[in-house]
């Protein structure tokens, strides 16, 4: 009976995972790939498998400063796999690793097995775990390879030490911060373990491949121009609720506050956890992706508190009922939206035929504008060179781009805005909805709108119910 209790569970987990995880693409109205991710790296894998190293499309020609851990697997998976499994497929044999090695640390931890259980729940239901393995994108490889890390090193066995410190090498070529985010998470775990000998070693393999990995590019380049615009933490983008990309769910925190409160009866028996706690909320004001790993505490505190919700006593059994399921659906609801918002991730159809359109017109990577969130889309479908794109790291002259491209969204000037074209030499100017209801412009007719509309040497190309492109008469 107990084992048939198991398999029915590992089922119910298995079928909850397929169906939240399928989801997004098997709704998705547009016949596109989900995020501008699968489209960025398969283009540089395409460009490792034929050893270019210096990249002509982004900035209109840039160094290949990428890190070379997300592209290197998309291309080891597209030398035997479509390249729609790799994107679609693969990222649940990943989701399903990720499971298991949660569920194996949490039971290093003599984690209570009905806590493991729904912690495996409240994790499967999370936005960010949906973020992360409904489609290839750059997270889906570095999570089960940081919780394999640090499940083969806090293992009481040699060899699988030795294994762990080969990940830890391997870390920094999937970015830099992944090494921070290790390093600080097995500190906390030597210091409790009181074995900080072995964290000296993981240390100096750390900053050893940091130097392999980024020395040569800081010796060329020097270091990378950081970004003067606006990057400030928004506070909303922290919840899916609110309209993160891939936020906490609301309903998670709230059950995760009843996870501690059971914990703090213990006072400082789990200070670890309160440490890891901190750790998160002060590396998430410099990088707010690391809400996504955070994701994985809250996901086994709020289980803690769902369970501890469960066996307190209430005045009221109906009051105790109705709380719960107010909790639970509003868990399911907060799933279900997500789901449905990232199923509408961009590349739309309209744009994606937008792109496809200009990719036929025209000379190959001649150069677009546009803002720069649609830079790699860009790139890598339309098969154009972009003034901009989001990947900051070692852009060349990052900041004179922005102010740049602001300059020419918003002047009315037509020499100050024919100045900035013929700087770049763009041929293309694309513009989307998005951009004319507050990406870009508040008001109709702002800025670049206006001189599109009453210059004659801009030329509409192309049109349909999202996405408008002109085309400059030289």
């Amino acid at each position: 009976m107990m084992f048939i209790r198991s398999y029915a569970r590992v089922a119910f987990l298995l079928i909850i995972m397929l169906l939240v995880l399928l989801s997004p693409n098997l709704i998705r109205s547009a016949q596109t790939y989900i995020g501008e991710d699968p489209y960025f790296y398969s283009r540089l894998s395409n460009m490792i498998s034929k050893n270019l190293y210096y990249d002509e499309m982004s900035y209109s020609g840039r160094q290949f400063t990428y890190t070379l851990g997300q592209p290197l697997i998309f291309l080891f998976f597209s030398k035997f796999l479509p390249e729609s499994f790799i994107i679609k497929i693969i990222p649940l044999f990943f989701a399903l690793i990720s499971l298991i090695l949660f569920y194996l640390i949490l039971k290093e931890f003599y984690v209570e097995p009905n806590v493991n259980y729904f912690s495996l729940i409240m994790l499967i239901m999370s936005p960010p775990f949906i973020y992360i393995f409904s489609f290839y994108n750059k997270f889906t490889v570095i999570t089960p390879l940081l919780l394999l890390t640090l499940y083969l090193f806090i293992k009481k066995n040699r060899t699988l030490n030795i294994i762990s410190y080969i990940l830890f090498f391997i870390i920094p070529y999937f970015g830099y911060q992944y090494s921070i985010l290790a390093l600080l998470l097995t500190l906390i775990y030597c210091i409790k373990e009181k074995d900080t000998k072995r964290f000296y070693i993981i240390l100096l393999i750390t900053i050893l491949s940091l130097i392999l990995a980024y020395l040569p590019n800081i010796i060329r380049n020097g270091f990378s121009e950081s970004a003067k615009f606006d990057k400030s933490l928004k506070y909303t983008s922290l919840f899916s609720d609110l309209g993160g990309g891939f936020g906490i769910s609301i309903f998670i925190i709230f059950l995760s506050f009843f996870g501690l409160n059971y914990l703090w009866k213990s006072k400082y028996k789990y200070w670890q956890i309160y440490a890891i706690l901190v750790l998160f909320i002060i590396a998430i004001f410099y990088f707010p992706t690391f809400i996504i790993y955070l994701n994985f505490i809250l996901a086994f505190l709020s289980a803690l508190g769902l369970i501890y919700l469960l066996r307190s006593k209430w005045e009221s059994n109906v009051i105790r009922k109705l709380t719960m399921w107010l909790l639970i659906i509003g868990l399911v609801f907060s799933t279900i939206t997500f789901i449905s918002e990232t199923s509408a991730q961009q590349p739309s159809q309209n744009l994606y035929d937008a792109l496809i359109f200009l990719k036929g017109y025209g000379d190959p990577k001649e150069v677009v504008f546009s803002h720069y969130s649609y830079g790699n889309l860009i790139n890598s479908i339309a098969n154009k060179k972009n003034v901009m794109d989001d990947n900051f790291l070692y852009a060349p002259k990052l900041n004179e781009h922005y102010l740049d491209s602001e300059t020419l969204f918003h002047t009315r000037n037509f020499n100050i805005a024919s100045n900035i074209t013929d700087k770049y030499n763009i041929e293309y100017i694309l513009v989307t909805r998005e951009m004319e209801k507050g990406l870009v412009w508040e008001q109709e007719d702002e800025g670049l709108l206006f001189l599109l509309k009453s210059v004659n040497i801009y030329k509409r190309i192309y049109y349909n119910d999202e996405v408008e492109i002109w085309r400059i008469k030289k």
